[in-house]
Parts: C-alpha cells; sequence; structure tokens
C-alpha cells in the first residue's frame, strides 16, 4: 500500500515461515503425498511461496497468486503460503478473497503478528476501522516491537477522526523505527488535520530526510504552508511533488488552491485543468476551478463546472478540496 506489504503508506514486505532441511539418506521417511513427506515441511512449498513473495515484490499478482497457488497444494498446512497469497490478492484489488486468506493464515499461526497487520489493512481498506484496530490491537499484543501494528492502527484512527489517539500510535511507531518516512509523513497529516502547521512541516522536512525523492512529502508540506498562509512556499513544494510525480491529480489541485490564493486565477485554471485531464472523475477539481472561473467573472464556465459537480457527486455540494493524499 505503499504500504504494501507496501510502502507507504505503511507496513511492507511479507514474511513467511522458514525452515531448514538437512538431506539424510534413511531406509524409510513416511508417506509420500504429492512429492512431499507428510508432516514435513516441503522446500518445493517454500519454493513456490518464495517466487510468489518475488512476484508479489513487482506486482505481478496473478503470477504471484499461481505460485502460492501451488505451494498451497504442496504443503495446505503452510501459513506463508495463505498469508503470502492474501497479499497478492490484496495487491489485485479482491479484499474479499485476501481475508479468507489471512483468516486461514491466523487459523494455522494463530501467534504471527504480521497476519493480524495484513488482516487489519484489508479492514482498513474497507473502511471498517473498527475491526481494523481490534486486528491491529492484537498484532501488538503478540510483538510490542512491531512498528507496522502501530503505524496503520494510528492510520485507522486518524481515518476515524480521533486525531489525538492517531498521533499517540504514530508516535510510538517512529520511536520503534526512527527511520520510515512514512511515519512521519502520516503524522505530519495528523497535525495538519489539526492545523498544527508546525509540527506538520518538521516531520515533512523529517520525511524529507530520509526520503528526498517521495512526492508525498513535498504534498503534504506544501499542504501545511498553504495552510499558514505561505502560497508561495506551498508552490515551490507543490511544484517539486508534480516533478517527481507527474501524474498525480492531487498535486496539481493543491498547486491550483495556491495559485487561487494569490489570485493568479489563469495558473490555478490551467492546473485544474491538468487534474481534470489526469482524472475526469475528481469532483474537487472541477469544483474550485469553477471557484476560479466565478473569481474571473466567467459565470457560465463556472456554472458549467458546478453541474459537473453535482452530476459526479450527486449532490453538488463537494467540500472545498484540500490537497492531501
Amino acid at each position: 500500500m505503499s504500504d504494501f506489504p507496501s510502502r507507504s503508506s505503511d507496513a511492507r514486505g511479507t514474511t513467511s515461515r522458514r525452515w531448514t532441511h538437512r538431506i539424510e539418506i534413511l531406509p524409510v521417511l513416511g508417506l509420500l503425498v504429492a512429492g512431499t513427506l507428510v508432516g514435513a515441511a516441503s522446500p518445493v512449498a517454500n519454493t513456490f511461496i518464495d517466487r510468489g513473495k518475488a512476484y508479489n515484490d513487482i506486482g505481478q499478482y496473478d503470477n504471484a497468486i499461481r505460485e502460492l497457488d501451488r505451494a498451497v497444494k504442496f504443503d495446505p498446512s503452510s501459513a506463508g503460503a495463505y498469508l503470502n497469497r492474501g497479499n497478492a490478492y490484496r495487491g489485485k484489488g479482491e479484499p474479499e478473497q485476501a481475508l479468507k486468506d489471512y483468516d486461514e493464515a491466523i487459523k494455522l499461526n494463530p501467534k504471527n503478528a504480521l497476519a493480524f497487520v495484513y488482516r487489519g489493512k484489508v479492514y482498513n481498506d474497507k473502511g471498517e476501522y473498527d475491526r481494523a484496530i481490534q486486528d491491529f490491537d492484537q498484532a501488538i499484543f503478540l510483538d510490542v516491537t512491531n512498528a507496522n501494528a502501530f503505524l496503520n492502527r494510528a492510520n485507522a484512527y486518524r481515518a476515524k477522526g480521533e486525531t489525538d489517539q492517531a498521533l499517540r500510535d504514530y508516535g510510538q511507531a517512529i520511536k520503534r523505527n526512527a527511520n520510515d518516512s512514512v511515519s512521519f509523513i502520516n503524522r505530519g497529516k495528523a497535525y495538519n488535520d489539526k492545523g498544527e502547521f508546525g509540527p506538520a512541516i518538521r516531520d515533512f522536512d523529517r520525511a524529507i530526510q530520509l526520503n528526498p525523492k517521495d512526492a508525498n512529502a513535498f504534498l503534504n508540506r506544501g499542504n501545511a504552508y498553504r495552510g499558514e498562509g505561505k502560497p508561495d512556499r506551498a508552490i515551490e513544494d507543490y511544484d517539486q511533488a508534480i516533478k517527481l510525480n507527474l501524474n498525480d491529480p492531487v498535486s496539481f489541485i493543491g498547486r491550483g488552491n495556491a495559485y487561487s490564493d494569490k489570485g493568479e486565477y489563469d495558473h490555478a485554471i490551467a492546473d485544474y485543468d491538468q487534474a481534470i485531464k489526469l482524472n475526469p472523475k475528481d469532483a474537487n477539481a472541477f469544483r474550485n476551478r469553477g471557484n476560479a472561473y466565478r473569481a474571473k467573472g466567467e459565470t457560465e464556465h463556472a456554472l458549467a463546472d458546478y453541474d459537473r459537480v453535482e452530476k459526479l457527486s450527486g449532490t453538488g455540494k463537494e467540500k472545498d478540496a484540500v490537497a492531501s493524499n
């Protein structure tokens, strides 16, 4: 997500149970089923798991699922096979199938904190934040050193609007892993939510030190500077965010908002145009462009954009866009 067994935002990487094998020639080792010993870990299954994880790493989720299906067939008791197949299904955008696999992984190994983290992330994706928090609670109970559990629980609390609890959890995540730029970005976003732009900017500064190629850090620092009433400084950060990621409409909306703050409506409209080109279903871009046209006195253009907002949203009452990610 990044975080996906990410970046990003979030818990990244996957783990599976690994076994060592000592090859010996013995008269009888046991019954063979599908080419592997009953009751013994299968090196073949582990190879399928590793191959599936490699495909997950590069976003080839169908290939990953194929390999992990084979792992499950060779060793149906492998929690790692289900865990990593769940990651692949989540990467494909199939949360229900991912949940089934995480459920099975937890059934096979209820002491694996990472499985609870991953399942909690799916619940976050689905907007089921209370269930997500329960999973992150359990992950923390099993492994209080797990920074990703705190990070993702913080994300759930922030999504619920419980910003102070989110800030506490982001602090715990940073305490456990002070080199994770995502934790600083997300804590900075929580400070932005509260209007505490000074602490937010410090967190984004740190995130940029840790990962100067992360467009989200510049985007959200731009939001903070705009919140402080510093549109020129915000534009500098939006410029950098766009340079790092030309395909993110949110950065164009943010920069357009900053130009609107300065009364530079033609520049603002050009940015909203680009945001709409990248995402023609973004009601915020249409509304903000309508506001810019109205400020210029071009009422017909403004009304056309407001009509478009109504068609996209069903209400025509979208909140003013705040570029955040």
